[in-house]
């Protein structure tokens, strides 16, 4: 999407001279005289898409800076919505409410006033378009810079000094790198730096052990013990965790109980997390995490066929998951740009530490894609790139093939190479976790196994492989940590 003024979108080249700075500065002086580059519709869109949606507001806030606008009246607007966006919880801010702070603070009239801030929403095509509008802005707030110090770097060239040729050519790539640098997000980072933190974060851990103390883990516990070990920890910050199986697996039940020991229990230790359902509405979701952990079977959850003492434990456990940071969005069919924006929004004003994807078949690519593995294969590079970007681990549940099915062998287990549609699934996770149950293949063959699941770490990055065994209570829709047979036994 490219919105630009004419005003911006003009363009002319220095007429050829002698070389002499003279000349040279004749005509680069006339350019600089031209309105610097903006584009006001762009500028009118962020505002207005911010007040049409909330949604909107959180990508701007994350991409923009007050100074960014061209139009002070736009700068104005930006830094009242914020500061009220930031006052209310991140609540929708509306024309009304931002009207009334500017008119309480004396702005109203740089603001443009009421009408102009009404106008705003009139004129936006969409709150959809949020990313594409801040683009633009910031595109021209960059090349606004670059004029800035093209200028500086003029005066620097034409005025009498003792500077020679190298110098000016030394001061002026001083300018242009500063703008590159307040532009970059982020640099290489020295060894020096690097291992200075290990060391400090070494010495935190080792003096908390000393004193009896549980040391601070960065990764997020599954709270399935076995697993934890194998993942030294948990799931950890920026990793892109795939949690693969055959339908009927257990896949979707896996990945919900890991949400819910991670985000129920002890207010001490619970923690923020959101699951993208693309398959079952968010109704069912919440009715699937009930089930396991109020131990209520998931057909008559679905009926409210209990009798007293279920209704009673259902009714204590909803209050309980009521108090839950847990957040489901059942979204049909959602982009990766869709996607990142709701990731960016859930961290800033929820602060979610995890987030849960069911599953990445369903979600949509760009267009344009020739075949649906290389869709994939960008669905997958987009979902590692949020994982890293947010800084939180990101689960994403995926479809295995047939081929288990068409192995001769007895043994069915999965491969990697079972990963459907995409050997970039593969290589783009730092974690593939397939899920395997015996009894799925042969209830007969295996009949001392049966509610036994294994959870196979087929890759991990940064440590060993292996599998864990569980149990699988399909009835209840939960899986539990493996404690042996006399537990299977039990049933319990």
């Amino acid at each position: 999407m490219a919105i630009r003024s004419a005003e911006s979108a003009e363009r002319s080249e220095p007429k050829a001279g002698s070389g002499s700075r003279a000349t040279a500065g004749v005509s680069s002086e006339k350019l600089l005289e031209r309105v610097p580059p903006h584009d006001e519709m762009a500028e009118m869109s962020v505002v207005g898409a911010m007040l049409m949606d909330s949604r909107a507001a959180d990508v701007a806030f994350e991409i923009l800076k007050e100074d960014d606008f061209y139009h002070p009246r736009h700068r104005v607007i930006f830094t009242a919505f914020l500061a009220l966006f930031n006052k209310h919880n991140n609540d929708q801010i509306d024309e009304v409410y931002l009207v009334s702070e500017l008119t309480r603070q004396g702005k109203i009239d740089a603001a443009g006033g009421a009408e102009y801030i009404g106008r705003l929403i009139l004129s936006t095509p969409s709150a959809a378009g949020i990313e594409g509008y801040c683009q633009v802005v910031r595109d021209r707030a960059l090349e606004r810079e670059l004029v800035a110090s093209a200028g500086e770097i003029l005066q620097l060239v034409n005025q009498p000094s003792d500077l020679t040729s190298e110098q000016l050519v030394e001061q002026a790539e001083a300018m242009v790198y500063k703008i590159a640098e307040r532009r970059t997000s982020q640099d290489a980072t020295p060894m020096t730096d690097l291992m200075a933190n290990v060391m400090e974060e070494s010495e935190k851990v080792q003096a908390a052990r000393k004193a009896g103390l549980e040391a601070e883990c960065p990764a997020i516990a599954t709270h399935y013990p076995d697993l934890d070990k194998l993942l030294a920890g948990g799931f950890w910050p920026g990793e892109l965790i795939i949690i693969a199986g055959r339908p009927s697996m257990g896949k979707t039940t896996f990945a919900l109980n890991i949400i819910r020991q991670i985000s129920v229990g002890n207010e001490a230790r619970v923690k923020p997390t959101a699951i993208f359902s693309l398959e079952m509405p968010s109704s069912q979701v919440a009715k699937n995490i009930l089930c396991a952990e109020a131990k209520l079977e998931g057909l008559k959850m679905r009926r409210y066929d209990f009798n007293e003492e279920e209704a009673e434990r259902a009714h204590f456990y909803a209050k309980v998951l009521q108090h839950a940071p847990i957040k489901i969005d059942d979204t049909a069919g959602l982009s990766l740009s869709a996607l990142r924006a709701r990731c960016r929004r859930l961290r800033r004003r929820h602060g979610v530490k995890l987030v849960v994807i069911d599953y990445l078949q369903l979600m949509k690519g760009s267009q344009g894609k020739q075949n649906r593995e290389q869709e994939v294969s960008e669905i997958s590079r987009g979902l590692k790139a949020i994982a890293r970007e947010m800084e939180m681990p990101v689960i994403v549940l995926s479809q295995l093939n047939r081929s288990a099915e068409k192995r001769e062998n007895d043994d069915k287990r999965p491969q990697l190479s079972d990963l459907r549609e995409s050997g970039a699934i593969e290589q783009d996770a730092d974690v593939v976790i397939m899920l395997y149950r015996p009894e799925y293949w042969d209830i007969e063959q295996n009949k001392n196994n049966i509610n036994v699941g294994e959870a196979m770490v087929m890759k991990n990055r940064n440590g060993p492989v292996g599998n864990v065994k569980l149990v699988f209570r399909k009835d209840i829709l939960r899986f539990d940590s493996y404690a042996g047979e006399n537990e299977m036994a039990a049933g319990e």
